[in-house]
């Protein structure tokens, strides 16, 4: 049976499947609150299972470490590097608070500046009208609870991190489970061997790609003399895990610091202009090359989930749209009902057989 051919498409199935995705929309809206820690959880167990991975090749008189100890090494090295980069935003932030009044009055020199042109003043009087009709409660009422929600969260992550430690020698025992078939059972070892591989690959090399952009980044900033540096490569280190908008994004961000700190216009232009390239260079021709067709997703279905899942979950969603569109392709290319989704979101419409 061919999955792309009309006639399969019957209108129960239609109307099947649309009500499939109706609630499988509503659910991850509606829980969102409940799903977005577990998930948070599941990537900081992720990241320990792989970095205990790495840390059992260590060996010491030809022995490998116990598994607890590579277990609490790997969490102790995680939470130093979340201690690390909250640190590093603390410091960064109270820095650019003291130099505010500075940039304050950068920004009231360019205003004075462009002043002088055309019909500036009509725009200045239409955009004070709008500031004095603007209400700022809402939007720090909102940022309150969402520094709540996250000082919240913080120890249901820490509770599902250890039971996902505690239940992970199971995981594989509980999957064998569902059924009795030998065949069925080396399927789904197969599936998951598959995931894994390809998460591995793609966290791998963006986060490599990521590093030199970011230290290229730096570079760049400390030439043009841009203040905070270390914080502005540090986000263009983590916006380019966002496809396509996140690099420009990070390209942004210091560029417009840059103009108000030098009151410069053209330093926005080149600077925006030398770490864009250096963007464009790393993810258009070298990330291609080292990534190659791993993941085999299209350039429009990673568009359209960044999309999707940027307006279900916001910034966490925008960040795994890729790895969940990857999970989604190679599960749903094992079975026959599905498959025609993952031919959708495959890049070539060449996928593994089921």
């Amino acid at each position: 049976m061919n999955p792309l051919n009309p006639t399969t498409f019957k209108a129960e199935r239609v109307a099947a499947w649309f009500i499939i995705l109706a609630i499988t929309i509503f659910c991850l809206n509606y829980f969102s609150n409940f799903l977005q820690p577990l998930l948070i959880a599941v990537m900081i167990w992720y990241s320990i299972y792989e970095l205990r991975r790495l840390l059992s090749k260590i060996k010491i008189k030809n022995r490998s470490l116990p598994e607890w100890l590579l277990t609490a090494l790997a969490f102790i090295i995680i939470l130093l590097i979340c201690v690390g980069i909250f640190e590093l935003i603390t410091l960064n932030l109270e820095l650019i608070i003291k130099k505010s009044p500075d940039y304050a009055q950068n920004f009231k020199a360019m205003i004075a500046g462009l002043q002088r042109l055309e019909g500036f003043n009509e725009i200045q009087e239409r955009a004070l009208s709008r500031l004095q009709e603007f209400n700022a409660q809402p939007i720090l009422t909102g940022l309150l609870n969402s520094l709540t929600n996250i000082a919240g969260n913080i120890i249901v992550i820490v509770i599902y991190v250890s039971f996902l430690l505690v239940e992970e020698k199971f995981f594989y025992k509980k999957l064998h489970a569902f059924s009795a078939d030998p065949e069925k059972k080396e399927r789904i070892d197969t599936v998951i061997d598959e995931i894994t591989d390809a998460i591995r690959k793609y966290i791998s090399v963006k986060t490599q790609m990521s590093l030199l952009t970011g230290l290229l980044s730096y570079v760049i900033l400390l030439m043009f003399k841009v203040d905070f540096p270390v914080l502005w490569a540090f986000l263009i280190f983590l916006l380019n895990y966002i496809p396509y908008i996140g690099s420009f994004v990070a390209t942004l961000l210091p560029a417009a610091f840059a103009m108000f700190q030098f009151q410069s216009f053209l330093m926005f232009f080149w600077v925006f202009l030398v770490i864009q390239s250096v963007q464009l260079l790393v993810g258009n021709v070298l990330e291609p090359k080292i990534m190659g067709r791993t993941l085999n997703l299209s350039p429009l279905g990673v568009m359209l989930a960044l999309t999707f899942w940027g307006i279900i979950w916001g910034v966490l969603g925008m960040f795994l749209s890729v790895p969940i569109t990857s999970v989604m392709l190679i599960t749903f290319s094992r079975f026959e009902s599905t498959r025609f989704v993952a031919i959708w979101l495959s890049e070539t419409g060449e996928i593994e057989p089921a």
